[in-house]
């Protein structure tokens, strides 16, 4: 199996850590590295590998670790103490965004507070290496962090003024340890990150030609995934078309079911990408997409070619997710209502678009809708 170095901002490695060499030590001899403590022992390998390139290591390890205020704070502080030049998050896309937010702001005197307030900060920010234990990495190619406040759980998408990571590693054999189930709703989010780029109104041509393959390869191997996760090949091809989503996110930014996503698992601490499952066929058939015309298209591309496509791609992805046993509606992810509803407002803010459709009325009545 070839791995894969792609020459791009960031830079973006598909293969095992040791691809980056020794020349990681250029960006300083002290790092901080902060992961969920489920994947401790993988950090702790990751910690052993950055030694022998003559960087120092202190791990932050906690359960479910998350990017809220509170703990961006307590992890500057870690930073700011141990004169860490580099920081390596590992863990999925909410641990990235936290390792952002500290990378940004670790050498200003700048806290979590100042960023929810729309501050940037006045220093370079670190070095950062993102590991994404899923493969899955949305902002990938995007200046931006997710923020929630731990008191409100508001959260806020942060735009940080310079390339928020110098290098992101996507290891397949982290990935490949993953269960069946976990690996479906990881493809399953890339699958509706790759749908919002295609339907998106700033998607043109050149938008389109990635997210067509995005959604396809994604629809593939979630067909593919019970019967071959854990073969080499699979994980090789579930990273690559990672990428390609994040791209197609890049090109045209993140749609509304991503958003409302977002504020729904802050909102009711539940998974982002089994919030993304449940919420994206509901808002396909809300009217922020509907009559689009591309949906005749977009139903073939996730269709199983042996079969007859029914042209309606909530439709489509339901019969697909359904197989897998991922979650239809909102209560399955044991979320409370009353604990969601405010999400409708932040997702309007976390969108921070022009458009008049994308408001906490229509946003509202798609979670009563998926509830």
């Amino acid at each position: 199996m070839t791995d894969i170095d792609m020459k791009c901002t960031p830079r973006v490695i598909i293969g095992p850590l040791t691809r980056l060499g020794a020349g990681t030590s250029e960006w300083g001899d002290r790092a901080l590295l902060i992961a969920d403590a489920a994947l401790e022992d993988t950090a702790a390998d990751i910690q052993t590998q950055l030694d022998t390139w003559g960087i120092n290591t202190i791990i932050f390890a906690r359960e479910g670790l998350s990017t809220d205020t509170g703990t961006l704070d307590e992890c500057l502080s870690l930073a700011r103490g141990s004169h860490a030049a580099m920081l390596v998050a590992l863990g999925g896309e909410k641990v990235l965004s936290l390792g952002r937010l500290i990378a940004a702001a670790a050498q200003s005197g700048f806290h979590a507070a100042d960023f929810m307030k729309g501050g940037q900060p006045d220093l370079p920010g670190l070095s950062v290496l993102e590991i994404p234990s899923s493969g899955r990495h949305t902002l990938l190619f995007r200046k931006e962090a997710l923020l929630t406040d731990s008191v409100s759980r508001r959260t806020a998408l942060i735009r940080l003024s310079d390339p928020p990571s110098r290098t992101i590693l996507l290891d397949s054999g982290i990935a490949g340890k993953l269960p069946v189930g976990t690996s479906a709703l990881s493809m399953a989010s890339v699958l509706a990150s790759a749908i919002e780029a295609f339907l998106s109104p700033r998607s043109d041509f050149f938008s389109d030609v990635q997210t067509r393959s995005a959604i396809k390869s994604a629809a593939r191997l979630l067909r593919d995934v019970k019967d071959e996760a854990a073969d080499p090949d699979y994980r090789l091809r579930e990273a690559e078309t990672a990428v390609l989503s994040a791209f197609s996110t890049g090109l045209t930014g993140p749609g509304p079911a991503m958003m409302l996503s977002w504020a729904v698992s802050a909102a009711a601490r539940v998974p982002k990408a089994a919030a993304y499952t449940v919420l994206l066929p509901w808002v396909l058939e809300s009217p922020l997409y509907t009559g689009s015309p591309k949906f005749g298209e977009l139903a073939r591309l996730i269709a199983d070619p042996d079969e007859d496509a029914s042209g309606n791609p909530a439709e489509e992805i339901r019969a697909l997710f359904g197989r897998l046993g991922l979650p239809g509606r909102l209560r399955e992810l044991g979320a409370d209502m009353a604990d969601i509803l405010p999400a409708s407002g932040w997702a309007v803010d976390i969108l921070g678009s022009d458009r008049s459709d994308l408001n906490e009325v229509t946003f509202r009545d798609i979670l009563e809708i998926a509830s």
